[in-house]
């Protein structure tokens, strides 16, 4: 199970999602192209990602995990938009030494930064193990996301909720090493979170782009 899990994670860094890794040779695949919910852009940007008591005392790095995986898909697809990046490091260090941070609001916490453009990640969920299951494993998260400019008139100028299972069909069985899991799981959220904010083209499976 634990060169099951490793593969997956490596497909799914490498730009396939598993279930439509292996594809019939002989019939093309159908596609299209979803266009973009939010134009992010920024001269400086910060991603800070909320986690409440619950998720950090099971899965403390997982704020940063988060952050990082974000920053690699818009240095992948948002680049030339998005000139600079606060590093991940920094920000959860600032996170744990200003505990009260919870309480201010987003543009102070932008404004604390000296960015432009905050992306607000707020985790509801957050979970390695199948629900009512001891032993089966699929990483899910859900998280409300915001875009904020301290500069704007109103914020948040975007706000979207995510959710992401990995895999995605089914959950698999006992592995050696849950930290495959969590990579994979992050990774699939990071991508559907950016994948919102570029034009992308993706594969139509049974009349559902994926």
């Amino acid at each position: 199970m634990l060169a099951v899990a490793g593969a997956m994670v490596a497909a799914v860094a490498g730009g396939c999602y598993l279930p439509h890794l292996f594809v019939a040779l002989t019939k093309p695949e159908e596609k299209k192209t979803i266009k973009a919910e939010h134009h992010l852009a920024a001269e400086r940007l910060v991603i800070v990602v909320y986690a409440g008591t619950d998720v950090l005392f099971t899965y403390p790095t997982a704020p940063l995990e988060i952050n990082r995986d974000l920053v690699n898909e818009i240095l992948a697809h948002l680049a030339p938009k998005v000139k600079q990046i606060v590093h991940p490091v920094e920000v959860v260090r600032w996170q744990e030494s200003n505990l009260e941070w919870t309480t201010m609001s987003p543009v102070d916490i932008a404004k604390t930064f000296k960015v432009d453009t905050m992306l607000y990640v707020e985790l509801e969920q957050y979970s390695t193990v199948e629900e009512r299951s001891a032993n089966l494993f699929r990483g899910h998260v859900r998280a409300n996301v915001q875009v904020v400019k301290p500069a704007a008139d109103s914020n948040p100028v975007y706000r979207t909720s995510v959710e992401v299972l990995f895999p995605e069909d089914r959950p698999i069985g006992v592995v050696e090493n849950e930290n495959l899991i969590r990579a994979g799981t992050s990774i699939v959220f990071a991508r559907t979170v950016i994948g919102k904010f570029y034009d992308r083209e993706v594969v139509v499976k049974g009349g559902v782009a994926k």
